[in-house]
Parts: C-alpha cells; structure tokens; sequence
C-alpha cells in the first residue's frame, strides 16, 4: 500500500512539475507578398528529421508545403549568440543567423514581448528525401524580406 501510495505521488509531482513548453504569439509578420519565400533559414539542414516528421510520408520525389511558423527566443542555446528557434506546429526546425537573430530581438524588444512570446510567418519548406548518402534536402524559406526588421507586425 505504501509503495502504491508513493508511486502515485511520483507520478503527479512528475506531471505538474513536467509540462510541455507552451509558446505564445505577440503578433504576425505581415506577408510581403503572397508566396514570396526569399528569406533562408540556414540552419535547417541540421534539423532534416524534424521536418520530416512535419512534411509527412513520401508520397513525391520532392515536397513544397507552406507552413505557420512561430520566431522565439531559445533561452537555453548557448550555441548561437543571439538564438531564435524556428518552431512549426511544436516542432523547432532550425534557428535564423546570428545576425537576422539580433534584428529579431530589437524587435520583440521595441513591442515589449518576452522570452516566451514569438512572431508568427509563413515559412516554406521544400526540397526532397535525399539519397542513400544523405537523410534529406530539406530548405526553409520565410516569408520576409531579406532585411525583415523592417517588416510590419500585424
């Protein structure tokens, strides 16, 4: 009875002390033009499994798929100078530069937003599975202009 009882209290302190990161949106990037992606991230080569799992199954040699993506700070990268995740429906899929990312942050700053509060864009990603070499060519593309800080937030 004792080590039921013990079980049970491991198991709710794990759920609430444990919980999924929850993202909140400040805002949306205003679309420049409709389907214009001409904004790279670079990073995404390092995150292929990821958007794998968001681009689904292989049904084409190659994919294009446009996606709501989410800019948030990462707190915890000690990788990148500045470090803003690229993150669709949960999922981080690559970070900006370190340069886009410093842009980034005088924005959230200049809007009064916090570390737990991102900007929503239209990302696209393309490309195919690879070969027997390489796990995937994935790309993302951003729906901003190369100098985004000038980008309206809607």
């Amino acid at each position: 009875m004792g080590l039921v009882l013990l079980l049970i209290i491991v198991l709710i302190t794990f759920f609430v002390m444990v919980k999924p990161t929850q993202y909140k949106s400040g805002g949306k990037f205003k679309e420049m033009t409709k389907n214009k992606f001409g904004h790279q991230i670079y990073s995404a080569i390092d995150f292929q499994e990821p958007i794998i799992e968001i681009v689904g199954p292989q049904l084409d040699h190659s994919v294009s798929k446009v996606v709501n993506a989410l800019l948030i700070m990462d707190t915890t990268n000690t990788e990148y100078t500045y470090a803003i995740m690229v993150i669709v429906g949960g999922i981080q899929i690559g970070y900006l530069s370190d340069e886009d990312a410093e842009k980034f942050l005088k924005i959230l700053k200049d809007k009064h937003l916090y570390e737990d509060t991102g900007i929503e864009v239209k990302a696209l990603i393309y490309g195919d599975w690879g070969n027997a070499d390489q796990i995937a060519n994935f790309k993302i593309n951003l729906n901003l202009p190369k100098n985004f800080e000038d980008s309206k937030i809607t």
